[in-house]
């Protein structure tokens, strides 16, 4: 496939992705800080997002290109890295940090059949509802196997008790994902709506507008939880990572980025209007929901660490993952870390001028 091919890109640019959710490097690109950064070490910074060449795009996936580091989801460069050491057996990426930002996680169920008092019992023999894309990865089918096994195991219950329904999906292609709007979940909204399955899962600002214009019951609310261990899925924790190669060439660069990526996560603790305003243009909704989507702790969530917590986190889901076959092999997470570049980023805080508009 041509969008496998790696694109070539101007040797001074720095290319920045993150997903269509709430990310540190969204406040750090609002408020115009990496440009400044990596101005101060001679280079540019454009984002995957914003080119029109779909291949580039594409390397919100592959993560081929050196001079780019990601902030997003963590099934996909769980993947990625899976993929690539079963195939080729290397992988270029590091992980340089993690972030935790909950939002909502909830799975949804039709009116009429009793499954709003909370008691998850009554998942027992319940059709649950699977997003079937063609693709290398479905990050929602992941999503929506990890919520279900959360309130299964919280049940005392296991797969062996529910039908999982598989709802065809249109093929996934990474280069043409929607930046904003959508829930990317839309085939499996639409199946619980028709009748065909009985709960779903939902995220995000999104999720909590479907269900309100659905009324639809909540079975669970996964971002309730008081253990962080039980809200593990795709965004929690959300992983920062960046190619090898550009580590060891220019180092100083991957920590500028972390410095911006501090220094947006005490930003965002003290603006907290800021934020919703920045998190709704990112998301594609209004203010309201994202307050409704993302919850009380959202202004603190911003923090970028490498915290025993976090990587017992994203090991638990890079188990969950290869337990259901939905990466190649193993990962040994503990491996795929460089704690260095955030180290020194601590010790070296630096400051921004705000080249925003409309966000202070």
């Amino acid at each position: 496939m041509i969008f496998k091919t790696i694109p070539l890109v101007p040797a001074d640019t720095v290319w920045l992705t993150r997903g269509p959710v709430p990310t540190v490097t969204a406040i750090g690109l609002h408020r115009g800080w990496f440009d400044q950064a990596f101005a101060r070490h001679g280079f540019r910074m454009q984002t995957l997002e914003a080119a029109s060449d779909a291949a580039l795009r594409a390397q919100h996936l592959y993560h081929d290109i050196k001079t780019l580091i990601r902030e997003g989801g963590n099934v996909l460069p769980l993947w990625s890295r899976a993929h690539n050491l079963a195939t080729k057996g290397y992988d270029n990426t590091v992980v340089v940090g993690l972030t935790w930002v909950d939002e909502v996680q909830v799975l949804l169920a039709r009116p009429g059949l009793d499954m709003g008092s909370g008691d998850l019992s009554a998942l027992k023999g319940k059709v649950l509802g699977l997003s079937n894309a063609p693709g290398e990865i479905n990050h929602w089918r992941a999503m929506a196997l990890r919520g279900f096994e959360t309130a299964l195991d919280l049940a005392g219950l296991g797969f062996d008790d529910v039908t999982l329904k598989d709802i065809g999906a249109p093929a996934i292609r990474w280069q043409d994902q929607a930046r904003v709007g959508g829930t990317g979940s839309e085939v499996t909204e639409a199946a619980l709506l028709a009748g065909e399955v009985d709960v779903i899962y939902a995220k995000g600002a999104p999720a909590i507008a479907f269900q309100k214009k659905h009324n639809l019951d909540v079975v669970l609310d996964i971002n309730s939880l008081d253990d962080p261990q039980k809200r593990v899925n795709n965004g929690t924790p959300r992983i920062v990572t960046v190619h090898r190669h550009f580590l060891d060439d220019h180092p100083e660069l991957v920590v500028a980025h972390l410095q911006v990526l501090l220094a947006a996560g005490g930003w965002a603790h003290a603006h907290p209007s800021g934020v919703e305003a920045i998190l709704g243009a990112e998301t594609g909704t209004p203010v309201e929901n994202v307050r409704r989507g993302y919850g009380p702790r959202l202004r603190d969530s911003f923090d970028v660490n490498l915290t025993e917590a976090r990587i017992a986190a994203l090991r638990s889901q890079a188990d969950f993952l290869h337990r259901h076959g939905l990466i190649e092999q193993a990962v040994d997470v503990r491996s795929w870390i460089d704690a260095g570049p955030l180290l020194k980023a601590f010790a070296e805080p630096l400051s921004f001028e705000d080249a925003s508009v409309g966000n202070s």
